[in-house]
């Protein structure tokens, strides 16, 4: 029985939005406790959310959720910093894990997809593609822990692993517009609504 991690990234200063990402409106709640929700409606069976920046408004929010919260004190460093402080506390026992941010919402169907393709290819990393565009979140062995644990904002983050191993990734073809979300901005976030939400 494959084993895999969630782990949802909510430390930024979502400077570019102007307001705080996870509190914005999304599915008649918000983009933190939309992900949430369907984090926990998958198969996935660790939930881990990093939070950092202004963390005590967003703790009120995911206190009542089956999340094991970690507290990203460092987290102007960048999202790297984030992403190492959440794999440290992933299960030793995991298989896999699936890396996502507040700004990127897709649903647990999909979710649960990129697990059976896990089972099914036992691919490194696993990528979901709609349209010919690669999207997210993405899903990682944690064969490939310790490395991602060398990551840093300098080297470009996980970009390098995924050029390093770009021969071990496994695209998963998806009818779901929404592997393209990342709110950016008040631009990207308006399209995602004008797109119908999550499907």
């Amino acid at each position: 029985m494959v084993k895999c991690a969630g782990l949802l990234l909510a430390a930024g200063k979502s400077t570019r939005m102007g307001s705080l990402k996870a509190l914005l409106p999304w599915e008649d709640t918000t983009l933190l406790q939309f992900q949430l929700t369907q984090l926990e409606r998958s198969m996935i069976d660790q939930i881990i959310i990093v939070l950092g920046y202004e963390s005590n408004k967003l703790l009120p929010y995911v206190e009542e959720s089956s999340a094991y919260i970690v507290q990203n004190e460092n987290y102007e460093k960048g999202k790297t910093e984030s992403i190492k402080q959440g794999v440290l506390a992933i299960h030793k026992d995991a298989d896999c894990f699936i890396l996502s941010s507040v700004d990127q919402p897709v649903s647990y169907f999909l979710l649960n997809a990129m697990i059976n393709e896990f089972r099914l290819t036992n691919s490194n990393i696993i990528i979901p593609v709609y349209n010919k565009r690669r999207g997210h979140p993405i899903l990682f062995s944690t064969k490939l822990r310790e490395e991602i644990m060398q990551i840093n904002e300098e080297t470009y983050g996980l970009k390098a692993i995924l050029q390093k191993r770009k021969d071990e990734i496994s695209e998963l073809v998806v009818e779901d517009y929404s592997v393209l979300f990342n709110f950016n901005n008040k631009k990207d976030y308006k399209e995602g609504i004008s797109k119908g939400g999550t499907k």
